[in-house]
């Protein structure tokens, strides 16, 4: 599998488990739409990119040689992750509510 390959898939898998983090760090502090608003969507997608960031320079460590451009570590499987997530955060947050 190439380099790339691999990183896509990485970040795929990731993204599934930081949705079903987010989905139960929701379940934890009692999160819903109607009774706290928007501001814990917003702690939603903190919660994301700032676990997005982390891994990045986790990732970067390793994939860092075998790419000719530094950015394309950042921006291989972005779409995945983030698309990702936020299905299974709201599938998760659905069955658990």
């Amino acid at each position: 599998m190439r380099p790339s390959e691999s990183l896509y898939w990485i970040r795929a898998g990731l993204g599934i488990a930081i949705g079903a983090l987010t989905a139960l760090y929701d379940l934890a502090t009692g999160w819903s739409l109607t009774n706290n608003g928007l501001g814990d969507l917003f702690t939603g997608v903190a919660f994301a990119l700032m676990f997005f960031i982390i891994t990045y320079y986790v990732l970067r460590l390793y994939y860092s040689d075998k790419f000719k451009k530094k950015s394309k570590v950042m921006s291989t499987g972005i779409g995945i992750y983030f698309l990702l997530w936020i299905v299974v955060w709201i599938l998760a947050t659905t069955f658990i509510h």
